[in-house]
């Protein structure tokens, strides 16, 4: 009797410790917990009809969840308008304690709109929260604040070279560009009495024809509380052939910047000297003159000095006069950011590029120079990166457009430096094809192409020389002018 009562003691037993656990050919499991996350909402806590006045809204919504998370997904009336990715994520707060708080600029339509957010946990485990947002303009009281009495801050960034309320361009169409920003909320944002949509995050594009000469563009935004911010500008269109450029009245600007002797880098053999070579015959041969060079060699190039030399052409140069920029000195191209760099004379030698002079920085400024021409010519490592894919050749009366071109020694490849006491095969070419030039006037197409043809047969790297990315070139090109 006594052993019958131990079996069934045994067997309740096995019972008991099998239930938490699970059981696989006889074997003990582990049972994974499961959690599904929870949404709190904090912007729109009705679960019936949220009523704002404002088609503009920020969401705001705290996930709690046991696992991490792997996906949350918004979408506005159907459409998907965010995803959250496991990189989007924060580290657990504790164990086995996930917190994130999602916060997105929403464009909501009048009248009712569903906010759906869908959040999904590394088991693939959902939930899906709803809110019902109505867009009601008549509420507009609502968001009135007494207090409020700062009006919107309106940014122009296209075009982006206004200079005392005033730019010249050389096109039929503008397509005006900025952002506005306000704490309490855009009612209305209109151009020349056209009203224009806001995007979420504040910006806004219009496309505005323009008449010949000057055409007056008012800005006029106005927040929730009505107060009201004015922007006032000119654009002064010119001929579409460029027919008020004077070649005889331009002035042709001239910056070189050269090392040779760095501070953390390998010294380099002839970058002063090429930059000699180059200013010799641009002053003497062509109308170049020494009172608008600036020359930046060794310890003076600087990164500080060398943006300043560049950032001080924009206010210097006006719609009529030419740049030049030659740089001859070490470049740096970082992978991860897909950016190549001009190498200062103090630049540390490590990944640390905060020291170093980026192209897009460097095409920033010439964007911003109110030039009829700008050559940009970089004899350095993976200069190639500062050039668009498309290239333009020489048509009759090219000049009379604006252009941004570049020439650059070598595409992203490491270039020659040349034989020490001479110029790099880049330099030579270059000094050679102006040096030898016998016609009065010659455009910059003709020097890309002969420096391309000479380095590429002699050398290992191949020149690029094209416009320049997206800051303004209108198919024209710099013309070298031979002195009388």
């Amino acid at each position: 009797m006594m052993r019958k009562i131990l079996s069934l003691l045994i067997m309740l037993g096995m019972a008991w410790c099998g239930f938490g656990q699970g059981r696989n050919k006889g074997k003990l499991e582990k049972v994974e917990v499961v959690d599904t996350p929870v949404i709190e909402w904090i912007s729109y806590p009705k679960d019936t009809v949220n009523t704002v006045a404002v088609s503009i809204q920020k969401l705001s919504a705290r996930i709690k969840s046991r696992l991490p998370l792997l996906k949350a997904e918004i979408r506005v009336n159907g459409i998907v308008t965010d995803v959250y990715e496991v990189r989007d994520f924060s580290p657990a707060v504790s164990h086995n304690q996930y917190e994130e708080l999602i916060e997105r600029t929403l464009t909501l339509r009048t009248g009712i709109n569903t906010v759906d957010l869908t959040v999904t946990n590394i088991h693939n485990i959902q939930q899906k929260s709803s809110r019902k947002v109505r867009v009601d303009p008549t509420q507009i009281a609502l968001l009135r604040s007494e207090k409020d009495v700062s009006a919107p801050m309106v940014y122009v960034s296209t075009p982006a070279n206004l200079r005392d309320d005033r730019v010249v361009l050389y096109q039929d169409m503008i397509r005006l560009a900025g952002t506005i920003i306000d704490e309490s909320g855009i009612q209305t944002l209109k151009i020349n009495g056209i009203t224009v949509p806001v995007r979420e995050n504040g910006a806004f594009v219009i496309n505005l024809p323009l008449n010949m000469g000057d055409n007056a563009v008012t800005i006029e935004a106005r927040d929730v509380n009505q107060n009201i911010a004015l922007k006032k500008f000119v654009i002064s269109r010119k001929n579409m052939d460029g027919s008020e450029y004077n070649t005889e009245e331009a002035r042709n600007y001239l910056l070189l910047i050269a090392i040779d002797s760095y501070t953390h880098w390998p010294a380099l053999y002839n970058a002063v000297s090429d930059v000699d070579a180059v200013k010799k015959v641009l002053t003497e041969q062509y109308r170049f003159s020494p009172e608008n060079t600036t020359v930046l060699v060794n310890e003076k190039a600087t990164l500080g000095n060398i943006y300043q030399a560049l950032r001080s052409y924009i206010e210097k140069i006006t719609p009529n006069d030419n740049l030049l920029v030659y740089y001859s000195g070490h470049g740096y191209f970082d992978k991860l950011m897909n950016e190549g760099y001009w190498v200062p004379v103090d630049a540390p030698r490590d990944t640390d590029v905060s020291m170093m002079v980026p192209n897009a920085q460097i095409l920033k400024v010439i964007e911003n120079i109110n030039s009829q021409h700008t050559l940009l010519v970089a004899d350095a490592c993976f200069s190639g990166s500062l050039f668009s894919s498309t290239t333009r050749g020489y048509t009759d009366h090219v000049e009379k457009y604006r252009s941004r071109w570049g020439l650059a020694s070598g595409r992203l490849e490491v270039v020659s430096d040349g034989i020490s006491g001479e110029n790099s095969p880049f330099a030579q070419s270059f000094v050679t094809f102006l040096k030898n030039n016998s016609e009065s006037k010659v455009a910059v197409s003709d020097l890309v192409q002969y420096v391309k043809k000479k380095v590429t047969e002699a050398n290992q790297q191949t020149p690029v020389g094209n416009p320049l990315k997206g800051v303004g070139d209108e198919g024209g090109e710099f013309v070298f002018y031979k002195r009388n």
